[in-house]
């Protein structure tokens, strides 16, 4: 456990991590806004639920709030440099990114263990799985709104007739 610090470590920027944070060694490709108008690489990192990461910069004093941002995988995984359009994600992955149970917590899990950069792609993982849940909720309320549409429908023919 680390010992309050002092008023006059406050005006000075930190030289360890906070507690729950560790230094930056890529898993996290951010620059932060700063005061000075700047932006600056993240050097402190804390993995949030939710896809999220809290940062700061090597000139954050201990007084300031961390930056909580979303995650993202790095954009060289996206670009091979060719040019290429993006090819389509394999049938077998897709459907295993929008299934519950062991299929994805097993994805999942498997891409926390891999390098230390994961951290965005697990957050890409958990962004497409509630991007396909908020699909599925939307879709099952346009049928419903459909239903009751031609429910509607069907009691002002009757009630004409």
């Amino acid at each position: 456990m680390h010992p309050a610090p002092h008023v006059a470590e406050m005006k000075h920027p930190f030289k360890e991590a906070l507690p729950g944070y560790r230094e930056n060694w890529g898993e996290v490709n951010i620059d932060l806004p700063c005061k000075d108008g700047l932006r600056h690489p993240t050097k402190w990192i804390k993995h949030m639920d939710g896809g999220k990461v809290a940062g700061y910069t090597k000139n954050n004093l201990p007084r300031d709030l961390p930056l909580i941002t979303d995650l993202f995988a790095l954009k060289e995984y996206y670009n091979n440099k060719n040019n290429d359009p993006a090819r389509a994600l394999p049938g077998w992955f897709l459907s295993a990114l929008v299934r519950s149970g062991t299929t994805f917590t097993t994805l999942r899990h498997e891409f926390n263990q891999l390098y230390h950069e994961s951290w965005g792609f697990v957050a890409e993982i958990d962004h497409y799985q509630a991007m396909d849940e908020q699909c599925q909720m939307l879709g099952t309320q346009i049928d419903l709104l459909e239903q009751e549409l031609q429910t509607a429908h069907m009691e002002c023919s009757l009630s004409k007739g």
